[in-house]
């Protein structure tokens, strides 16, 4: 199962962990450029002893050479080699920082001292190495004599040669290193960017901060899609699947003909409450519910903007008593959908919200519709959301993929549950598309095309009640649209959900993802 986890969260940020990956794979390789070429060249140095005429000299001579042998390694760094060496080579540098590049080693159960040199050229590098052993042979054989005859004969059996190739960069060894590196600074990356996101993703993260179910899921709609207006096609539509999934596991919570209405709230701006309000009321209304949506956003409505209805009455001229709700009520070309609108701001939404005349209007409300459907403001803006969501049978909260945060996500839903309020559920919005999607939108669409050739007749009705009711919003979309201080801004890589004020529909679906 940990392994799993980690698989999944390489899956869902493998953006993060490809990018340090190559991050870390250009460092190495710069690194390695970078580094100024190391060659080292290697001269073997014999120690020889006189044997003696006997076996017992012969061994004698044979372990006083190993005795000295470590001496004379030792010797190859110090002044009195290195200095004759340099005067030889004509170097321009000392005994001190010579023995930075020079070193000596004997191979274990051998009479051999290994010299070895490094410089930055190949044929330097040679030179230098048979240098510091002609050198030391030259000590070596002074420092005997002085002390009688000579026992210990040091001669040069494998002279240093120049070599072909650098000993360090090691290209193939940093070439392994780096990869390693790579691999696993890429998957730290992606561990610590999910670590630390503290935005909502997946329905997963949903489920680790509530105990409450996520009831539907809304895929984000793609700039250069083919967007289309959910309530303007059939039921086979694909884009308004997620909304009649949502309809279905609505209608297991709250049966047929028990009171239902319905808040829609969201923890900030910008999550998609009132498409998701507006698409919720057009689902059920073609369920054949009597449905009434309603802005209750009395701070910043939307939805007469999106509909290109009128605003100047609605809900708050009903709540001051000065209009009755059949009066202002708006019927849509949608059959059993009807609206209404939000009305003039008040200068106190919260406690207009928050009174007697809004359980009064709600409880009329459902009187005369099967459903309603209440737009509000988001719950950590106002209070407003969470005063209604005391006087309707239930509240749909919705999330925003990659917009709301964790800790907004549970600020919310803890402001909603201190006031003993039903949540339905949670609806994530904005999901992005998986394989899994792309193929059941696909299924959808042949199905539907399919059911179209086999029942001509079945659906007959129902496509000249489309074409009627297309046909009349395209009387509608050359309406003007009124100017509000309150129109939403969308960021660049949202301009092509950005809303088309010039056209009016009833329920435009090219917002179906907003940042309403």
């Amino acid at each position: 199962m940990i392994v799993q986890h980690y698989l999944t969260i390489l899956r869902e940020r493998w953006v993060y962990a490809l990018s340090t990956f190559f991050v870390v794979i250009a460092a190495v390789a710069g690194v390695t450029a970078l580094q100024t070429p190391v060659y080292e060249s290697s001269a073997n140095v014999f120690v020889r002893t006189d044997p003696g005429n006997s076996v017992t000299d012969r061994s004698a001579a044979a372990d006083y050479a190993r005795q000295q042998i470590d001496t004379y390694a030792d010797l190859v760094t110090t002044p009195i080699v290195l200095d004759p060496a340099i005067r030889s080579l004509d170097l321009d540098t000392d005994a001190e920082q010579l023995a930075g590049r020079v070193s000596a080693d004997v191979p274990e159960d051998t009479l051999l001292i290994s010299i070895t040199a490094r410089a930055g050229g190949s044929e330097t590098s040679a030179k230098l190495a048979n240098a510091v052993a002609e050198s030391l042979q030259e000590q070596v054989a002074d420092l005997e004599t002085t002390s009688g005859k000579a026992t210990v004969q040091l001669t040069v059996v494998t002279p240093a040669t120049a070599p072909r190739v650098p000993s360090a960069p090691n290209l193939t060894q940093n070439f392994v290193l780096g990869l390693i590196a790579a691999i696993l600074a890429g998957m730290l990356a992606a561990v610590l960017r999910d670590r630390l996101d503290n935005k909502v993703r997946k329905a997963d993260d949903i489920e680790q901060l509530t105990d409450a179910a996520v009831i539907g899921t809304v895929p984000l709609i793609t700039a250069g899609e083919n967007r289309v207006f959910v309530s303007e096609h059939g039921s086979q539509n694909v884009q308004a699947e997620p909304y009649r999934e949502l309809r279905s596991n609505l209608r297991f919570l709250e049966p047929r003909g028990r009171s239902r209405s319905l808040l829609v709230t969201s923890s900030v701006k910008g999550e998609g409450k009132s498409v998701t309000a507006i698409n919720l009321a057009s689902a059920l209304a073609r369920g054949g519910d009597r449905v009434l949506l309603v802005d209750a956003d009395l701070r910043d409505p939307s939805v007469h903007r999106y509909l290109g209805i009128e605003g100047g009455a609605g809900l708050s001229t009903v709540l001051i008593g000065d209009t009755e709700l059949k009066d202002v009520v708006q019927p849509m070309e949608l059959s059993n959908l009807a609206v209404l609108a939000s009305g003039p701001i008040p200068p106190n939404p919260a406690e207009l919200l928050d009174s007697e005349q809004m359980t009064v209007f709600v409880e009329e409300a459902t009187k005369q519709y099967d459903a309603v459907v209440l737009d509000s403001a988001p719950v950590l803006a106002a209070t407003d959301a969470i005063a209604m969501a005391t006087r309707v049978s239930g509240t749909v909260f919705v999330a925003r993929n990659g917009v709301v945060r964790r800790t907004q996500v549970t600020q919310a839903l803890r402001k909603i549950q201190l006031v003993q309020a039903r949540l339905l559920g949670i609806v994530l919005n904005g999901i992005p598309r998986t394989t899994g999607t792309t193929y059941s939108q696909s299924y959808g669409s042949s199905y539907a095309a399919r059911s179209t050739r086999k029942d001509p007749g079945t659906l007959a009705h129902s496509a000249e009640q489309e074409t009627n009711c297309s046909n009349q919003l395209a009387l509608r979309q050359t309406a003007t649209p009124p100017e509000s201080d309150s129109e939403i801004l969308l960021s660049a890589s949202d301009s092509a959900l950005r809303p088309d004020l010039r056209r009016r529909s009833v329920f435009p679906g090219e917002w179906a993802i907003s940042n309403d």
